[in-house]
């Protein structure tokens, strides 16, 4: 009994302790996160404490996105996201910069025309940081499996670093319950920023020098950034970051933007203007009022951006490009070196110029124009008529201020006397030469001027050219170009061609013709009309010689036997007074039909200038001409000289003589020093323009 009892026991224990072991089971769970493998040589073993893994996801998503950051050794980490997790193979491609700085950000693409920026979920990427850098893979692939909630991915990947020279990075990683910590789409911490240049500097400076470019978005390594200045290929950086790129600039660049291109995205900087550059200078020596040419490099097609002195005297510059300026010297340069400079930049230095005061010739040599048959004569070049402004019809000299004034067909303009400096005054689109009929000649801009005491010019418009203006009397203000339009001289009070007159009186004095030849005083607004000469018969006015503050002489006719003059004081005129006896000794040839050219005063003694010639004179041949003085305004005239104008000129076939000859204008005045400007020109069509009008010019006879 006993040997039975012993063998049921131990099956029976036997089947209570499976019966124990099938009820009540202690399963073991072998899948934990870890990540192993290899980066640029360096064996990988991570183990569940040393990655960190986050699911982004919105409600109502299927799938979500995932960071899995894997912590390394020496502080630094691997960081995979993958943009959508589902089972299957993700190539990732280059979609942010190889290089970055430690902890800097990517690029983010603009990918839309309109330049949005992409949406919060980045594209997927691997990311490895350590001390010095930031790397993301240019290329490679990730291999997804998920399991319930456990995620494994395997991945091969291809990195640069930032010599450009490609390191790999394989492995596998586990992720035990991928979605334990989640957040929203909102939370995802994108490696992205948009590409943008903050700052250059320096903004200006020569060619060679160093500019640093700050921003966001570049790439470290050099070759990913692709730099230009304007059109120009800046080829490779002295150095990168992800926020400064430095570079040399090149003398064969030009002025212009920086333009940044990564990855395919885009931006420019600001203007980069470099230090003008003097290469050579035409002349080393030139006179006032010359022209002087300035070759080089990096100037600007617009001269306003630039300056240009000689010494400490600015210049006036006529034209620029980027390789010339043309500057001409203006009157009170001294000699000095030439200097070029951007406006509100430092200038560069150039070559002295050493000025000289004599007059500069732009026309014909003196001697090709004027032919001497009596007297010690000199003459002058003063303006052509080829002139930017030109040609000229009449003139007027401020002798106080020793400057000439020229009224021109395409402006007026002010001659110093003593530099021959040539300075615009204004254009045709001012109010002095604007023309109703929209015609600008001879027959339509300013007839007549006066330079007054009180420093402005007076004028009036031709009678011709505006019909149906209610004002053609002027007063310009010389410093502000303003001008104060004063009344009408044409249809109310007659035709004021023949002179201006205003005292330090404020009067105005204008010879008219309304029913009869008259001299009229009006006050400063050409209002309370005085008639101070009445019904001068026998010859219409022809020149008014100023003689002091409020007085002058108002002469008449047109032909030297023939002329007599009125004196005028304040509002006293006096009766009419012959002056043929007194100009017979400037008789050319001994004709009496002598015509006169102008009078003009200055010291208290008048000087004419007379001209004729044999034949009908309407065919303009050649005129002789003589010049005199009458000392103290008294007695006779007394000849200082005579000479001929040789130049010609060509008109349907037929040779013709340039020449000086009495118009309706003022063409002939005197200087404070006794010597005369006169005006060489040729004949005018119908229409008012001259048949040659760049011959001839204002001219000076010295004697």
């Amino acid at each position: 009994m006993k040997n039975i009892v012993l063998p049921l026991l131990f099956l029976f224990l036997v089947f209570q302790s499976c019966k124990e072991e099938s009820e009540d089971p202690q399963p073991i769970d072998s899948f934990t996160s870890s990540l192993e493998g290899d980066l640029a040589g360096q064996s990988l073993s991570i183990g569940t404490a040393g990655i960190q893994s986050t699911y982004f996801s919105d409600q109502g998503e299927i799938t979500g996105a995932l960071e899995v950051g894997a912590q390394l050794p020496n502080s630094e980490r691997l960081t995979f996201f993958i943009n959508e997790v589902k089972d299957g193979t993700v190539n990732l491609s280059q979609e942010f910069p190889a290089v970055m700085g430690l902890g800097s950000f990517g690029l983010r693409k603009n990918e839309s025309k309109d330049n949005k920026r992409i949406a919060n979920t980045p594209p997927s990427f691997v990311k490895y940081a350590n001390s010095q850098n930031t790397f993301f893979a240019i290329s490679g692939k990730i291999v997804i499996k998920i399991d319930g909630d456990n995620l494994t991915f395997e991945w091969e990947v291809i990195f640069k670093d930032a010599q450009g020279n490609t390191f790999t990075s394989k492995g596998s990683a586990k992720i035990k319950d991928y979605k334990s910590i989640q957040r929203p789409r909102s939370q995802i911490n994108s490696p992205a920023s948009n590409l943008s240049i903050t700052s250059i500097s320096p903004d200006y400076g020569p060619a060679g020098m160093e500019v640093t470019i700050k921003g966001t978005g570049f790439s470290a390594l050099k070759s990913e950034n692709s730099l230009k200045l304007g059109d120009l290929d800046l080829g490779e950086l002295t150095s990168a970051s992800a926020t400064e790129l430095k570079v040399t600039v090149p003398e064969n660049g030009t002025h212009g933007k920086f333009y940044l291109t990564v990855l395919g995205a885009s931006a420019e900087s600001g203007s980069f203007f470099y230090e003008p550059i003097i290469e050579s200078v035409d002349k080393n020596a030139a006179k006032l009022g010359e022209e002087v040419v300035i070759n080089g490099k990096h100037f600007d097609a617009d001269a306003s951006l630039l300056e240009v002195k000689v010494g400490e005297k600015v210049m006036e510059i006529l034209s620029a490009t980027l390789t010339k300026i043309v500057f001409k010297i203006p009157e009170g340069t001294d000699t000095g070196s030439i200097t070029v400079s951007r406006k509100g930049k430092p200038a560069v230095e150039g070559p002295e110029l050493t000025i000289t005061a004599e007059p500069v010739n732009v026309g014909p040599p003196i001697n090709e124009i004027f032919e001497v048959i009596s007297g010690e004569l000199t003459f002058e070049e003063v303006i052509v008529n080829s002139h930017e402004y030109g040609p000229f019809w009449n003139l007027e000299i401020d002798k106080e201020k020793n400057i000439l004034y020229a009224v021109g067909e395409k402006g007026l303009v002010s001659i110093n006397l003593s530099t021959k400096s040539i300075t615009k005054v204004v254009d045709t689109s001012n109010e002095i030469f604007r023309s109703e009929i929209g015609i600008i000649n001879a027959l339509t801009i300013p007839q007549t001027i006066f330079a007054a005491p009180d420093g402005n010019l007076y004028g009036i418009k031709s009678v011709f050219g505006l019909p149906l203006s209610p004002n053609n009397v002027f007063k310009m203000n010389l410093e502000s170009k303003a001008v104060t339009m004063l009344g009408n001289s044409k249809f109310n009070n007659g035709a004021g061609l023949n002179g201006i007159f205003v005292g330090a009186n404020k009067s105005i004095y204008i010879p008219e013709f309304a029913s009869g030849y008259h001299l009229a005083a009006y006050d400063e607004n050409l209002a309370n009309r005085n008639l101070l000469i009445e019904d001068m018969t026998g010859g219409l006015a022809t020149f008014i010689i100023p003689m002091g503050e409020n007085s002058f002489r108002l002469v008449r006719d047109n032909t030297l036997n023939s002329l007599k003059y009125h004196e005028i004081n304040g509002t006293e005129a006096s009766g009419e007074i012959a002056m043929g006896a007194t100009l017979s000794g400037m008789q050319v040839g001994g004709q009496a039909l002598t015509q006169p050219v102008g009078l003009d005063q200055t010291g208290g003694d008048i000087y004419g200038l007379f001209g004729g010639a044999e034949g009908n004179v309407a065919n303009y041949p050649q005129f002789e001409y003589t010049l005199g003085v009458q000392q103290g305004a008294t007695g006779n005239f007394q000849k200082k000289g005579g000479f001929r104008i040789k130049q010609t000129f060509e008109y349907q076939g037929t040779t013709y003589y340039v020449s000086s000859r009495k118009t309706f204008n003022k063409i002939m005045g005197v200087d404070k020093d006794g010597s005369i400007y006169f005006l060489v020109s040729t004949p005018m069509t119908s229409q008012g323009v001259q048949v040659a009008g760049p011959l001839g010019g204002i001219y000076k006879v010295s004697f």
